[in-house]
């Protein structure tokens, strides 16, 4: 009887070792793995992007943007992103979002709230040439995309945007470290090349961001398994719509 036990002692610990085994092989709705050495993430590649509105005002669209990869640490891909602008485009926002009408504290603050959130810069002592600068890291791979803005910067804490493989109604929902809670839902998945980037029509996923914020009403993300984000749409809460079209290195 005692070796009888014994064996079934150690038949337990193997079977609990091979369990708890798999299960660190098992990717959470947080996670993500594929592979880290893509074209697209190759340190030097410049992305150009292009900024709209519905409906169209070319004075939104007069922003000279510089985007490019610094740095590539397994995936880990830093981003440094200058933004020029000048005081008529400031304006026209201002009018836009319909802000005008608040007190200028209160804009300065709602300001630099987001400029916190994101660790961005901004130069405006020349009002013909101001500068937004910001260093964005994301971890991107052949199964998706995430990223480290809602958890300022913490490399141990990503965030799923989108994982490729993802099927319509699939959601990806935390809280940041500001205690706000998150909603990602993919919304849509191309079947055929239905989305236009420049002369090409590609398959694409749509995710949907929603939560408490005082401007945006919701944010949806666009994404195609090679190239990566190729747009963004905001919806804000007073029923405007900008799009920014993302162009990578490797169209």
């Amino acid at each position: 009887m005692k070796k009888l036990n014994a064996k079934m002692i150690f038949l337990v610990l193997g079977v609990i070792f091979i369990i708890t085994s798999c299960k660190d092989d098992v990717l959470g709705p947080n996670d993500i793995g594929g592979n880290t050495n893509l074209e697209l993430t190759q340190v030097g590649g410049k992305f150009e992007t292009f900024l709209s509105s519905e409906p169209y005002d070319p004075l939104l669209s007069n922003i000279n943007d510089s985007v490019v990869i610094t740095k590539n640490n397994n995936g880990i891909v830093t981003f440094h992103a200058q933004m020029k602008f000048d005081s008529t485009f400031v304006r026209k926002l201002d009018t836009t979002l319909g802000l005008s009408a608040l007190p200028y504290n209160t804009k300065v603050d709602m300001a630099y709230t987001y400029l916190r959130k994101f660790g961005a810069t901004l130069d405006t002592s020349n009002k013909k040439d101001m500068k937004l600068v910001v260093d964005i890291k994301t971890k991107i791979t052949s199964d998706g995309i995430q990223e480290f803005i809602n958890s300022k910067g913490d490399e141990s804490k990503p965030y799923t945007i989108v994982k490729y493989a993802a099927n319509v109604g699939d959601k990806y929902e935390f809280t940041n470290t500001d205690g706000v809670k998150i909603t990602r839902e993919v919304k849509y998945k191309s079947t055929t090349d239905d989305y236009g980037i420049g002369f090409l029509y590609i398959k694409v996923l749509k995710v949907e961001e929603t939560s408490d914020d005082p401007l945006v009403e919701k944010m949806t993300y666009v994404a195609n398994h090679k190239f990566g984000l190729v747009g963004v749409i905001v919806q804000t809460k007073n029923g405007k719509t900008f799009k920014l079209g993302v162009f990578p290195p490797n169209m």
